[in-house]
């Protein structure tokens, strides 16, 4: 018999053989499985290339075809009644594991109230000597793969069913994104931040145009891509098996068994939900706290009220717990969404408030500069560690650790929240506006706060320096920048406003989020749920902030940013493999 006629026996005998092992799949499942295994022997035969290597790429052939169907026909036995028993299980442990660890957690803070402060600094100092380079490498990987997944096949996948349109609009979309995302962050650090690195570069002297260009430059990398790439990588995970695999909206949902002993993976499961609702209890906790103490600093700057005490701390606490359970109690449509959009509404006024009156030309050039260098240095920031300057270490772990552990700590709550506000989205398109629209306003945002501030210090009379670079003052930032401008008054008004309005959408958001967790990951959990995590929020902050002030809710967010970001790897690997079994060239 020849070559080629022994070579087509054997094709049509595997064929056979093939159709044997996936009998049991529907004929689509069968069709898509012979598409990607035909493509793998595809790339086999580019690499192997003798006559001898036939056999070789038989086996391997035979073995991927074996595996997708082994993963298929797991999932098909895979009803929803086992499903939600066994999320069911896990649920229920994270709850009792969440509270009783904050219960210890708080007794603690009380019986240390005096050495918070001092505890935090040692952590922060031990995290950034030895994990600098981690923290780097996970962010930059998320923005990565995130690149990769929407301009591949995967890209076109639908969050929810293939016929399935938005639930919410683009403006009420990016409105709750934003808000649950960054804004009490940008209020505070719009103008401060660029100031404070143009005073005290991590490299070089200060009050320098290069030191006014790269402070611009790390302000954007310290809020931009890398930040909203840890969101949306969690976001993708939880929607996907959430929306189309009729999981729980919980981030174990999102892991894949990657061992063959159930124990272990049960064991993978519970952690993975108890780490991501710690960090987002104590990640929401300190962006609370330092929403609070800017409200005090607000109030004592603009109206001579003195709130940055215990008594003003405890008022303006209950006032923003009050309104936010408030909030979280009509849902998601009502609530929430109303004051995101009123969030946007009132923030894109104040920043052409300032732009109007401010030096509109420098900050229109500084808008421009500010984008071409960002896209200039970002390859560079996105893997620098910098070991052989000490200085620079040092400066990192004050300021870009300190961010991007922050954006892992919320990754939990606002990946849930993005996922759930996204249905109906493809994977391409929640990528893309996640990171491309929230960068956009970003940079738009500290060109005009950041530029209005820097043309003070570097062309003005006067400016927020001295109050940047004191820690006690540095709550006044900006209301100290509005006072250069008219009706301060009015407009320190409207900033205490949306203070209030962005810490309100940011915690309801996260108690939305932590009900979801500890519950049975529903869209929609229950009231007395979202009121018990909205206490527990409330109580934490305020020993936070108390305690130890700034520094204390840093290191909160940097020591329970680590266990969430091996959970970001596990999900991105889960997410690789799940995503190869149902993928196709157009939106489905």
């Amino acid at each position: 018999m020849r070559p080629d006629s022994t070579d087509t026996l054997r094709r049509h005998e595997d064929k056979n053989e093939e159709a044997d092992l996936a009998a049991n799949l529907s004929e689509a499942q069968q069709k898509e499985i012979t598409r990607q295994v035909d493509a793998y022997e595809e790339e086999l035969r580019n690499t192997y290339k003798r006559k001898d290597d036939s056999r070789i790429i038989r086996r391997k052939r035979r073995s991927f075809y074996e595996e997708l169907v082994e993963k298929a026909d797991e999932e098909e036995k895979l009803n929803p009644d086992i499903l939600r028993q066994e999320e069911h299980d896990l649920i229920s442990t994270n709850l009792w594991l969440s509270l009783g660890f904050i219960v210890v957690f708080v007794l603690a803070a009380l019986l240390v109230k005096d050495r918070i402060e001092q505890i935090a600094g040692r952590a922060t100092t031990l995290i950034t000597h030895y994990f600098s380079w981690f923290y780097i490498l996970i962010c930059t990987g998320s923005l990565i793969y995130l690149i990769y997944l929407a301009f591949s096949r995967f890209g076109a996948v639908v969050l929810g069913e293939p016929d399935e349109e938005p639930e919410f609009s683009d403006f009420s979309w990016a409105s709750m994104l934003f808000s649950a995302g960054m804004g009490v962050g940008l209020l505070f650090w719009g103008g401060a931040e660029p100031v404070s690195h143009y005073l005290n570069p991590p490299v070089g002297a200060g009050r320098t145009v290069e030191a006014a260009r790269q402070g611009m430059v790390y302000a954007i990398f310290h809020w931009g891509l890398h930040a909203w790439a840890v969101y949306v990588l969690t976001a993708i995970g939880v929607a996907y098996y959430g929306f189309r695999k009729r999981k729980k909206y919980l981030m174990s949902s999102a892991i894949l068994d990657i061992t063959d002993r159930p124990k272990v993976f049960k064991a993978l499961k519970i952690f993975t939900d108890f780490v991501s609702t710690l960090a987002v209890v104590f990640g929401v906790a300190a962006a609370i706290g330092m929403g609070v103490m800017k409200i005090a600093g607000g109030l004592k700057h603009a109206y001579k009220i003195d709130a940055s005490n215990t008594t003003g701390y405890v008022v303006i606490l209950l006032i923003i717990t009050a309104l936010f359970i408030l909030s979280a109690m009509t849902g998601l449509k009502k609530g929430i969404k109303w004051l995101s959009n009123l969030n946007m509404t009132v923030a894109m006024v104040l920043m052409l408030f300032v732009f109007i009156l401010g030096p509109r030309l420098f900050i229109c050039k500084v808008f421009v500069d500010t984008i071409g260098l960002y896209l200039n240095e970002l390859p560079r920031l996105s893997f620098k560690i910098a070991p052989y300057t000490p200085s620079y270490e040092q400066w990192m772990g004050k300021w870009t650790l300190t961010w991007l552990t922050w954006w892992i700590a919320w990754a939990p709550f606002v990946g849930i929240f993005i996922a759930r506000i996204s249905r109906g989205r493809t994977i391409r398109e929640v990528i893309a506006g996640s990171l491309i629209f929230p960068t956009i306003f970003t940079i738009a945002w500290f060109s005009i706060f950041g530029g209005a501030a820097l043309h003070l210090e570097i062309f003005g009379n006067g400016g927020i320096g001295s109050l940047v670079t004191n820690p006690k003052t540095v709550t006044q930032s900006l209301f100290a920048l509005l006072s250069y401008f008219p009706y301060s008054q009015v407009t320190a008004g409207i900033s205490i406003l949306l203070l209030f309005t962005f810490l309100v959408t940011s915690a309801d958001s996260a108690c939305f989020a932590i009900a979801m967790m500890t519950t049975e990951g529903d869209l929609d959990p229950g009231t007395g749920m979202k009121v018990l995590w909205g206490v527990v929020l409330s109580v934490l902050t305020l020993i936070l902030v108390l305690g130890g002030g700034i520094k204390a809710t840093s290191a909160a967010a940097l020591i329970f940013a680590f266990p969430f970001s091996i959970v970001m790897v596990l999900i991105a690997v889960s997410l690789t493999i799940r995503l190869s079994l149902q993928v196709a060239r157009r939106r489905i």
